[in-house]
């Protein structure tokens, strides 16, 4: 019994940071700032980033900042002012890309 939670407990922390149907098949970037972790999905000019590891929820305006900044380094984009929503564990945005 304790190894089907065991296996079921890792399916649940693995499905995690999959990205929605709309990100599907997007690449994954992982990145890490100021201790925490991020996998980032791209798709065009918006993204969904999800909060990695385990441990105390930390407040939503650190996961915010520290989102900004994974976004910002993995997709060389600033996020679109006023475009970011979700929570401590999922995070959504759109870009503002120089042009190329």
């Amino acid at each position: 019994m304790g190894m089907v939670r065991l296996l079921c407990l890792c399916l649940a922390l693995t499905a995690c940071a999959s990205p929605s149907p709309r990100f599907m098949g997007a690449e994954r970037s992982d990145v890490g700032v100021d201790g925490m972790r991020f996998a980032v999905f791209r798709r065009g000019s918006e993204v969904e980033v999800f909060r990695l590891g385990p441990g105390a929820i930390p407040r939503q305006r650190d996961v915010f900042t520290n989102a900004i900044t994974a976004i910002t380094q993995v997709t060389g984009c600033d996020v679109r002012p006023k475009s970011m929503t979700g929570d401590a564990a999922l995070v959504r945005a759109s870009l503002d890309c120089p042009a190329a």
